[in-house]
């Protein structure tokens, strides 16, 4: 609730107001699950799902106080259905055209139809206050308890009268339902006006009409999108293709509730959508889209040369490659982001991703780095499992510093809880279409516990000696916690001792090694 104060004219804590007040990341999944609990209906996945020819049905919405729709109808109907250029089209139809490797063609019928230029709209004969959150100034909005119709009765009661609006203006020979499950396959409700705060009401999103019973022409709607008209930033084709991705079952790679961490950034359409919107990994391909076939993301046995292919390419050959891991639930995959082709050129660069995957969990949304953690992470540049580092550095290939991939590189692999993971990828070779890389063998990491190494005075002012009674050349690096190198001496003598007068007070770490052998890491604090 907003106070009385305006920001800036006093001292909040001097007013008790208690800065960060936010519930907790276990709390904020909970109340999320009660809202979509209802929402889950179980859909029988085979072979054909998410293939051949899907209706999607859109209908727009504008309430009681609202004026026509300022949008044209062709520039919508173009974001949703432009195939005029072969080469590419910045649509929903193009995309997933594209995406599932010419197996999904998704076309969008919008109603009502229009007048010329002019969008028609079905109106709600309540205001759009009624459809925002509760405040002071605006009485007329929804509330979380039983004093006022709640969001979820308030959006689905709109949605329910605008469907019955719609249902007699409809031709009978459009099918809907390309399943033949007794539900429309999907509806997208475009709403008149501007979004408000994430995870409101009237903010783009996927849900399910599910408190009602709601049918046209004989099959229920269920499954919706709804979008907001005026929203610039949002009302494009990137966001539509992500929500139309969750409506084919795939779920969100950013984290919902946990500050701090991006797991995949702008490297998939499911975290951070841009336009024209970006490629979905193999693995998202393969396991929600259907279009993947599991040997098609190839395991990897063998040392040798490997050569992997655009992840957008016309067919999904070599475009993808999986290495096994020491746990039996994770691994890892290597895709190839190509920057010039389409639907991939918003990439932060091109070249290939390696990610990790955790078979145990569905998506990332629900992380919370204790017991819920993160089905697919992008390796990148100063990350480990503390530190986000920076994920727009992901890529490799041959020309740019970025060519090998170790656990004695920046980035390495590792797994969710944060061991080391022996792989060693090498020679990145940039071709026409694309890249090569060697697979070889990794000598096995060796942590020494028994006082081989150690670091004194620990916490320190001054300086920190490393003692190591091992024989041999190793390689001492200090990084500070947000993984940036600061420091780094070779030696074969016992000891080796750096200077931290500079270092601001707080935590470091010194990663020991000799020649492809990782030995330990230590940390120490500098007061």
């Amino acid at each position: 609730m907003p106070s009385q104060w305006v920001a800036g004219t006093c001292n909040p804590a001097q007013k008790g107001l208690r800065p960060n007040i936010s519930i907790s990341p276990k709390q904020y999944q909970q109340n999320r699950d009660q809202m979509l609990q209802p929402a889950k209906r179980t859909i029988t996945r085979d072979e054909n799902t998410n293939k051949g020819n899907l209706n999607n049905l859109a209908v727009f919405i504008r309430f009681a106080d609202d004026t026509d729709f300022i949008n044209t109808y062709s520039s919508i109907q173009l974001m949703f259905n432009d195939s005029s250029n072969e080469y590419k089209a910045n649509s929903l139809f193009d995309y997933f055209k594209r995406t599932s490797y010419n197996q999904l063609f998704i076309r969008t019928y919008l109603y009502p139809e229009p007048n010329g230029e002019l969008v028609l709209s079905y109106q709600d004969s309540l205001p759009r206050g009624y459809f925002q959150p509760w405040s002071e100034t605006n009485p007329l909005g929804y509330r979380d308890d039983d004093s006022l119709p709640s969001r979820t009765e308030r959006e689905h009661q709109l949605l329910d009268r605008a469907c019955r609006f719609v249902d007699s203006l409809i031709p009978n020979d459009i099918d809907f339902d390309y399943n033949h499950d007794g539900y429309i396959d999907n509806v997208c409700f475009i709403v008149r006006g501007d979004v408000g705060d994430w995870n409101v009401l009237l903010w783009p999103h996927r849900w399910s009409l599910y408190t009602t019973e709601t049918y046209i022409h004989g099959k229920r709607v269920y499954d919706y999108n709804l979008q907001l008209a005026d929203a610039e930033a949002y009302f494009n084709p990137s966001v539509l293709c992500h929500e139309m991705f969750h409506s084919l079952g795939a779920p969100d790679l950013y984290h919902y509730s946990y500050e701090g961490f991006d797991a995949v950034g702008k490297w998939d359409l499911m975290c951070s959508n841009q336009n024209p919107p970006q490629q979905t990994c193999a693995y998202m391909k393969y396991k929600y889209g259907n279009w993947v076939k599991e040997s098609e993301i190839i395991p990897v046995t063998e040392y040798g040369t490997y050569t992997i292919m655009p992840l957008n390419s016309e067919h999904p050959d070599r475009i993808s490659y999986r290495f096994s891991t020491q746990s039996p639930y994770e691994f890892i995959i290597a895709d190839f982001r190509n920057h010039k082709a389409p639907f991939d050129e918003t990439t932060p660069g091109a070249g290939v991703v390696f990610y990790r995957v955790n078979a145990l969990y569905n998506g990332n949304a629900s992380y919370n780095g204790d017991d819920v953690l993160d089905e697919i992470y992008v390796f990148r540049m100063n990350g480990d499992e503390n530190h986000n580092g920076n994920i727009s550095s992901a890529n490799f290939r041959g020309n740019i510093v970025r060519h090998e991939f170790s656990p004695l590189t920046n980035p390495y692999p590792f797994l969710s809880d944060g061991q080391f993971v022996p792989l060693h990828i090498v020679n990145f070779t940039t071709g026409a279409d694309s890249i090569q890389f060697d697979y070889t063998e990794w000598v096995s990491v060796i942590d020494y516990e028994d006082g081989s190494i150690t670091a004194y005075p620990n916490p320190t002012n001054h300086n920190i000696t490393i003692t190591n009674t091992l024989q041999g050349i190793f390689h001492y690096q200090i990084f500070n916690v947000q993984g940036q190198l600061l420091d780094t001496q070779s030696t074969s003598d016992t000891q080796c001792s750096f200077n931290v007068d500079n270092y601001p007070a707080g935590y470091y770490f010194i990663k020991i090694f000799e020649d492809q052998k990782y030995y330990k890491t230590l940390k120490f604090v500098k007061q």
